[in-house]
């Protein structure tokens, strides 16, 4: 079995009993394979090669010495599920569909109907001149376009561009990118592309003005959000390579050429610069990390686009001065014009509040958010996640003494919990730390070596036969395997971002 280095898995629950669940695993690996694993015994049921991989099976077997990695499905696996009736089961009407990309593998998006576990279909495979490599994981959501010809369902899959190798060489590039710059909207059946934004007039958003062009990849997620509970989305907000941040809003029951408006709200790399240096060049290979929450000091609420910053292909470049930024979208619920987008103003990194070595900083609101600076020899390479107005995030410092021995070197992780408002430590007495100590109050070293997986907060079952507090349990967090107990004041409840029918 090859490895699964970026891929993550899925588990499908097909039927069965609380007790005995019908549980099949996808797992994506980078010999090529897509396997279908039985989650009782792990008994292996299938496995799906996509066609251009074939290729390589003769090299793998023979087994050569290969100067550099061998990459096949490296992108994770994304499980889209239809209970028509919500009594648990694949049944009837019902339909589950797995979507992937490649990432490094390849620039092909790949979807397969595993609505009978045993019998797998292609249900379509997308690959389009204007996408890089397929590292844009999959979102699900659900838009009405009028004139698309979409599905009952409304449902579509939204994708960013993807990654352009060109950014494997160090040094803001000085051209345009040659792939992987838009974002893309494709019906979930039929892999029918049904929107576009680009730079070119081709697309269905062009966001070609001077300044403000879609010209850098987006090879992360694209984050969805339905903010009004139709279950429609209505806003999205991605991130690009040169540091970028892009806010979009949705207009449902349009057509494809007036569904959506969007432009540039952050800016805090290179792009843009004149003469950027190695320290300006700040990269984005993480999904932005959107949260609602309320500034007390203003009386206002305001949206949190929090991400951190770090050279994701090159995991030992320490030149870039990486930080974590929590921009603030003051228009929490308005929609924006185009005419309002191409004159947006751009915040940069200065109009960002720095918080490192202070606390109780207060953001005015001439401010468009907070930064915090990190160590040297740190740089953030996994997605935050933000939870009961507190955001916890990953930050990696490798083993630059292993990279120029070119041995083996785990490196170190370390896991920062700050307040969402304004990066405050969130510690029992804010007011009893010493001038100095802030930093080390806001993280804690983590035992895992290597790249650290994004945090989470997982809410367990209770016992069966549990009574009082014992069936509520409290949350605990976790990085990957990896946990901790957040401890939180009160016990939050359990409450999701969700849309009905699809999941």
């Amino acid at each position: 079995m090859g490895d699964p280095l970026h891929s993550q898995p899925a588990a499908i629950v097909y039927g069965g009993s609380p007790t005995n669940p019908d549980v099949v695993v996808y797992t994506a690996t980078n010999d090529g394979y897509l396997h279908a694993t039985a989650g009782d015994d792990g008994s292996e049921l299938w496995s799906f090669v996509p066609k251009e991989l074939l290729s390589n099976f003769t090299r793998l077997y023979f087994d050569p010495s290969a100067k550099y990695k061998q990459y096949g499905i490296d992108g994770s696996v994304v499980p889209v599920v239809k209970d028509s009736n919500n009594n648990g089961i694949v049944d009837g009407t019902d339909f589950v569909y797995l979507i992937f990309g490649m990432r490094r593998g390849g620039t092909t998006y790949y979807a397969l109907d595993v609505t009978d576990k045993t019998a797998p279909e292609l249900l379509w495979q997308v690959n389009y001149p204007e996408m890089g490599e397929s590292w844009s994981t999959p979102v699900v959501a659900r838009m009405d376009i009028t004139s698309a010809g979409l599905n009952a369902d409304k449902a579509v899959v939204v994708l960013g561009g993807g990654y352009d190798t060109v950014h494997d060489t160090t040094g803001h590039p000085a051209a345009d990118d040659g792939a992987g710059a838009g974002i893309h909207i494709l019906d979930l059946k039929t892999g029918t592309r049904v929107w576009r934004a680009g730079v070119d007039a081709g697309a269905e958003l062009t966001l070609d003005v001077t300044g403000r062009e879609m010209n850098r990849a987006i090879p992360n997620e694209v984050r969805v959000i339905d903010l009004n509970g139709d279950g429609l989305a209505d806003r999205m907000y991605a991130s690009d390579i040169a540091g970028q941040i892009w806010r979009f809003d949705i207009t449902n029951g349009s057509t494809a050429s007036s569904l959506m408006t969007g432009g540039i709200v952050a800016r805090v790399g290179a792009e843009g610069l004149a003469t950027p240096t190695a320290a300006d060049t700040r990269r984005f290979y993480n999904a932005p990390d959107a949260s609602l929450f309320l500034d007390k000091i203003q009386n206002r609420r305001f949206i949190a686009i929090s991400i951190g910053t770090g050279y994701r292909a090159h995991p030992f470049d320490l030149s870039a001065a990486d930080r974590f930024y929590s921009f603030r979208d003051a228009d929490v619920f308005k929609k924006l014009t185009q005419g309002e987008y191409n004159t947006y103003d751009i915040a940069d990194d200065s109009d960002f509040i720095e918080v490192s070595g202070t606390k109780k900083a207060v953001i005015t609101s001439s401010d468009r958010g907070w930064k915090f600076t990190l160590p040297t020899n740190q740089k953030i390479l996994a997605d935050s996640i933000t939870f009961n107005n507190e955001i916890f995030f990953v930050a990696f410092s490798p083993d630059s003494a292993g990279a120029a021995t070119c041995s083996v070197g785990q490196g170190s992780n370390f896991l920062y919990r700050v307040n969402v408002v304004n990066g405050d430590p969130v510690v029992n007495n804010l007011d009893a730390l010493l001038p100095g100590t802030e930093d080390q109050a806001r993280r804690t070293t983590l035992q895992q070596g290597g790249i650290a997986p994004s945090p989470t907060i997982l809410f367990p079952s209770p016992a069966s036969s549990c009574t009082g507090a014992a069936c509520s349990p409290p949350p605990i967090g976790c990085v990957g395997v990896e946990c901790f107990d957040p401890g939180f004041e009160n016990n939050p409840v359990r409450t999701l971002w969700t849309q009905d029918g699809i999941q």
